[in-house]
């Protein structure tokens, strides 16, 4: 009878446990997926990247779990959370695949467009000129050359002025300046071009002003020696009082000097010659007025004759000369039409070697530079240039093939550090091999000075006039050849080369 007795109350306590249990699970509440919001629902990767995919759930906290599969796990890997809110995708190979996000119970489903690619990592711009002075076409240049999307978008600041059609075709329309910028569909690389539009109709890049004139004045005669290539011409006045005589060409060398000569028509005229030695299409920079041949309010028989100097910063390639004569009792014009003048206009070629420019900034200077063993030495002693930069024309160095001389460095300070280049085989820049012909001081660490070394020139240097750069710069940084250059100062001497 007592072993019934406890059968029943053991049984009725294991039945009291499943209630109660039973209770405490009903407590617990099942919270469902309602909807899954996706932040993208394309995807481009490259071999071997990873992007990071993050869910927002409907409800906030659900209990239900997003379960994530890959079409192609060849091409793009999945990984997620327990949950699944959180997931990475690998790109494996280049294709496409579709990455499905899904709840739990399998009643919400959601997508997202895969494409494994070769990334755009930049473009640039690359001139294929058609011929036409009013027109040019761009071709994009993509790093990787092999990327797989390769469409672009081309637009102009100013359509105005310079249009551009979606293939790259470029159209002056006004006189002025707009940017033409290409960017990538894939990753918005963008690479731009600044141009200028000028004359009516209007051309792409900039042109000489046109200019004509009236009454009898003449050139009669205009001669040079002394020049690479000397112009002999003699010609009455042109029609409209201005002529452009393509055919006879000056050729001057940078840096050297030619003898103009001129006959005027009558003795009541004044004759004025500009040279555009910048390049930049027009003659009213410092120093291109070159020759004013008679006075103001005066009789002026010539003829007349001038030695021209081709300064050092003139501009290398194709350029202009033109020759003004007019009423010496009456003020001349460079453009548009002017009474009482005659212009004569001639092409002019400025030849040498064309070195890039270069500026600077902050406290450092080679004070001394100075070389001994040259054939002709230099010996410089110059404070900081304005701009951080100078070109010393007139302290010429002068050596011999196979030779060698000495060069000594004296730095304005010792936390600076100086490189010598010089440009041997006479190409327009310091980048070649042997060219960097002397470091004075190391990198990271002050250096006192003053500093001297040998330097052999070499058998295969170029038998011309070139460039010695001499890059003064803070110790703790890098240099530049080129440009504008923090912590650096840097000075040009003239080498020739025998």
């Amino acid at each position: 009878m007592k072993k019934n007795k406890l059968k029943i109350i053991v049984s009725l306590l294991f039945l009291g446990a499943m209630v109660f249990s039973s209770c405490e699970e009903d407590d617990i509440a099942i919270v469902g997926l309602e909807e899954i919001v996706l932040g993208e629902s394309i995807i481009q990767l490259n071999v071997d990247e990873v992007q990071k995919i993050v869910v927002t759930p409907a409800p906030e906290n659900p209990t239900e779990n997003v379960i994530w599969s890959s079409s192609n796990e060849q091409v793009a890997k999945i990984q997620y959370t327990e949950n699944g809110l959180v997931a990475g995708v690998k790109g494996i190979s280049l294709g496409d695949a579709i990455l499905t996000a899904k709840s739990e119970g399998g009643s919400i489903t959601k997508t997202i467009e895969v494409n494994v690619i070769v990334k755009i990592e930049k473009i640039e711009l690359e001139e294929a000129p058609d011929g036409d002075p009013s027109t040019t076409k761009y071709n994009v240049i993509f790093t990787p050359e092999n990327a797989t999307i390769k469409d672009v978008i081309w637009s102009s600041s100013d359509p105005g002025v310079i249009s551009v059609d979606q293939n790259g075709n470029i159209t002056a329309v006004s006189a002025g300046v707009a940017v033409i910028t290409v960017t990538s569909v894939q990753g918005q690389k963008s690479a731009s071009v600044e141009l200028v539009a000028s004359g009516n109709p209007a051309i792409l890049g900039l042109q000489y002003c046109s200019v004509e004139g009236t009454g009898s004045y003449n050139a009669d005669i205009i001669t040079t020696t002394g020049a690479n290539v000397n112009i002999n011409h003699s010609e009455s006045q042109p029609a409209n009082n201005y002529g452009f005589y393509e055919s006879e060409v000056l050729e001057i060398a940078a840096e050297g000097s030619f003898t103009l000569e001129l006959t005027q028509s009558n003795t009541w005229s004044k004759s004025k010659v500009y040279i555009d030695w910048n390049g930049d299409k027009d003659f009213e920079d410092s120093g291109e007025l070159v020759i004013e041949f008679g006075l103001d309010d005066q009789l002026n028989d010539g003829p007349f004759s001038q030695e021209v100097v081709i300064p050092a910063e003139a501009q290398v390639g194709d350029s202009r000369m033109r020759i003004i004569t007019s009423d010496a009792w009456v003020e001349h014009g460079i453009c548009g039409a002017v009474p009482n003048q005659t212009i004569k206009d001639f092409p002019v070629t400025i030849g040498g070697i064309a070195y890039c420019s270069i500026s600077g900034t902050g406290s450092y200077n080679a004070d001394t530079i100075t070389t001994t063993g040259a054939d002709i030495n230099i010996n410089h002693a110059g404070d900081q240039p304005s701009g951080n930069y100078m070109y010393y024309a007139n302290e010429v160095l002068t050596v011999t093939k196979e030779s060698s001389f000495d060069l000594a460095l004296t730095q304005s300070n010792n936390w600076s550090k100086s490189k010598v280049f010089i440009d041997w085989n006479a190409d327009g820049d310091f980048e070649d091999a042997g060219e960097l012909v002397a470091e004075f001081g190391a990198d990271d660490q002050l250096n006192d000075g003053p500093f001297s070394q040998t330097i052999n020139v070499p058998a295969e240097a170029v038998v011309e006039t070139v460039r010695m750069r001499v890059l003064t710069l803070d110790a703790w940084v890098g240099y530049g050849l080129c440009g504008e250059v923090a912590n650096q100062t840097t000075k040009d001497f003239k080498v020739n080369i025998q």
